[in-house]
Formats: C-alpha cells, sequence, structure tokens
C-alpha cells in the first residue's frame, strides 16, 4: 500500500474515527485504525465492538493493501504534522508515514485480525436533512441518562410512523421529545432505542461536515440488531439497544393549570444568578415561584452555612393562581440551551406535577422537568 494524501484531510477523517478508541480495549487490534485502499481513496475505520465508525479520503493510491496501527498514535502524529501533502506506505512490516520535515514509523497489526464493520443495506429506512437532524439530535440526546443501572435510558428512543420521526430521551427526572419529517420508501413502523454515545458522535461530525444541503441516510440491520447512519463519505454503525423503554406517552401531561411565557434571554440571566447558590444545594434545587397577579417569576436558592440569593423577572400571559416548586438548576439551564427560540412557554398541572418547557418557535420541540420537594 502507498498513497499520497493532504495532512488536513488525513488529520480530519482520523479525528472522527478516533472517538471509538477505548484505553483499554478487550482485544488489542481495537486500539488500531483499519486502514486500507479502495478505489483512489484511503478508508478509515474503527470499532470498539458497539460503535463503529469508517470514512473515505481522497488520495492518490500508488499500490493497494491494508493494515491496522495504533489509532491515538497515529493521530497525535498527523495532527502535529503543517499542513500539505504527506506520504503514507506499508512496507516491511511497518506503516511509515512522512512528509518533507518529519518522518516515523509505525508498527502494525494484520488486518485480518479486525473485526468487520457491518455493511449498508439496499435501502435506507430513512432519509433525513443532515444538519436539522444533527441539530434534533442535540435537542434530546442531554436528557438520555449517563449510568448504566438502567441501560434502555442510556439510548434514545427512535418512533417512526408515516413521514414522521419521533426521538426521546428519558433519564427519569427529565424528558426532551423531538418530532422531525423524514423521507422513507416503507410505510412499516419501527421503534428501536439507539445509544446516546452513537448519536453524540453523530451530531458531532454532521455539524462538522457542515453542508446545508446534505442528506443523512438511516439503515436498519434487523438480523443484528444494528444501526448504520451514513452522511457523505462516514458512516457510524452502532448495536441497538434491547428492552423496553418507557411509555413516555403516559408522562406527557394532559392538560395544564398554570401556564406563561417568558422571554428566553431574561430566564437565563436569572438562572446564571440563582445557580451560583443553586449548585450548592442538595440536588441543585431552586424554588420556582409563579406569581401570577404580579406577572412575575421568582427563583431562589438557599444553602446552610452560605447563604441564599434570589432573581424575580416578567412573566407574560399568565394562566392560573400562584405556584411554587422546585427544580434542579442544572437541568433548566440545560433546557434552555436546547430551546432556539426568544420566548419559553412553561406549563404544569399542579406543585407534584411535571413541568413543561415548549419553544415558541418550534411546535415539535418539548422538554419535561420533574419538579423537587421543596422541604
Amino acid at each position: 500500500m502507498k498513497a499520497t494524501l493532504t495532512q488536513e484531510n488525513f488529520a480530519r477523517a482520523l479525528n472522527y474515527v478516533s472517538k471509538t478508541i477505548s484505553t483499554n480495549p478487550s482485544i488489542p487490534v481495537l486500539s488500531n485504525v483499519l486502514i486500507e485502499t479502495i478505489d483512489n481513496q484511503l478508508k478509515l475505520s474503527t470499532t470498539d465492538l458497539e460503535l463503529g465508525i469508517s470514512t473515505l479520503v481522497g488520495a492518490d493510491v500508488k499500490s493497494n493493501g491494508k493494515t491496522t496501527v495504533n489509532a491515538r498514535t497515529l493521530s497525535e502524529f498527523v495532527n502535529s504534522l503543517s499542513a500539505g501533502t504527506l506520504t503514507i506506505e506499508f512496507r516491511d512490516k511497518v506503516l511509515v508515514i512522512k512528509n518533507k520535515l518529519s518522518s516515523a514509523e509505525f508498527n502494525v497489526v494484520d488486518a485480518e485480525e479486525f473485526p468487520p464493520l457491518p455493511q449498508v443495506s439496499a435501502t435506507p429506512a430513512f432519509k433525513v436533512k443532515a444538519l436539522p437532524f444533527a441539530t434534533s439530535l442535540d435537542k434530546v440526546i442531554f436528557a438520555a441518562a449517563h449510568d448504566d443501572s438502567r441501560p434502555v435510558l442510556t439510548g434514545v428512543l427512535f418512533e417512526a410512523k408515516s413521514k414522521k420521526l419521533t426521538i426521546v430521551g428519558v433519564d427519569g427526572f427529565r424528558l426532551s421529545k423531538k418530532v422531525m419529517d423524514i423521507e422513507r420508501a416503507s410505510t412499516t413502523e419501527f421503534n428501536h432505542i439507539v445509544p446516546a454515545r452513537a448519536l453524540s458522535e453523530l451530531a458531532r461530525i454532521t455539524h462538522d461536515l457542515g453542508e446545508d444541503d446534505e442528506v443523512l441516510e438511516g439503515y436498519l440491520l434487523k438480523d443484528k440488531n444494528q444501526m448504520i447512519f451514513k452522511v457523505q463519505d462516514v458512516e457510524i454503525s452502532t448495536r441497538l439497544i434491547e428492552g423496553e423503554f418507557p411509555e413516555y406517552q403516559q408522562i406527557l401531561p394532559k392538560e395544564s393549570k398554570h401556564s406563561f411565557k417568558v422571554d428566553k434571554e431574561m430566564l437565563s440571566r436569572s438562572l446564571k444568578v440563582v445557580s451560583i447558590f443553586a449548585r450548592s444545594a442538595v440536588g441543585n434545587k431552586a424554588v420556582f415561584e409563579i406569581l401570577a397577579d404580579k406577572g412575575k417569576l421568582k427563583l431562589s436558592a438557599q444553602v446552610a452555612d452560605v447563604g441564599e440569593n434570589e432573581s424575580s423577572l416578567e412573566i407574560l400571559d399568565v394562566k392560573g393562581a400562584d405556584l411554587k416548586t422546585g427544580y434542579n438548576i442544572k437541568f433548566l439551564m440545560d433546557m434552555l440551551n436546547a430551546i432556539d427560540g426568544e420566548d419559553v412557554y412553561f406549563e404544569a398541572n399542579g406543585v407534584t406535577a411535571p413541568g413543561v418547557f415548549k419553544d415558541a418557535e418550534d411546535k415539535d420541540f418539548l422538554h419535561i422537568v420533574m419538579p423537587m420537594r421543596l422541604d
């Protein structure tokens, strides 16, 4: 194998695929990146057996071949090189990479030891505009659980009906839901749980590619319980999570006794003020009090042996009586980061009922935060 390519393209591709590399893999070759020639391109692939990433890099291929080398070391070396053309060559059981000023030899592991990544099927399960899809993932992923005590909660529900895809993240304390339009050749409904980790990488790479008119394709490999996402020359494959996702529809409130509209920027500033004390409180708890007659929302936090603070702001379209409850301040700040519009709608059915937050400019998104006891 011998090829020339630009340092910039090689470094970017390595940065994409290196995210699946673990420090202590179960199989040594999983620390490596598979490099192979395909037509006039290099294909780079990595996997940890749960998540796999592959991408193509344009190159001037002089001779074909394939091998694997340590992914982290290779990535660090290539990223340290100056921009310009470099040569990659597999010879005498080492991989040699060099430009005009620097060179390195990497020990290799035979490519046959590298586990094969799943391949896309003929027809995608759905197609969607890539950048809006990545933005939608950002609105949901953060609500998924981070610990493995309940594996299904570490994933995001993908629920396809007709030409709509609903994605939902839940961690037991909050819920994020986004609905989007998709293209589908089949009318068969599907319901799968996709690991949030894989979707985070997918969103990151898609944002980096940054093509407004790019289409992302999703493929289902039901016999292997896997899903593959393809955008441009990048493919991300992931094993789906088995189990029953919570009946999220039961969590969604059917009515509300309290509601208001608030300016997002004003709410963000107030939350930052109150978070100074709330982040030291048990559960990051902040008091959330609606003063209906005054058209005010009062946020406050109190910490024993430290002190207390409060912030109030104007709210509009207030409906219902006064309400005093508590929320995790971090959850509220995370929620605001997922809202793009200038105004936020709040709804609740009582002190112990979930708080519903909506984007005034996106009817297909909502976020729910469970309240905290004040005593």
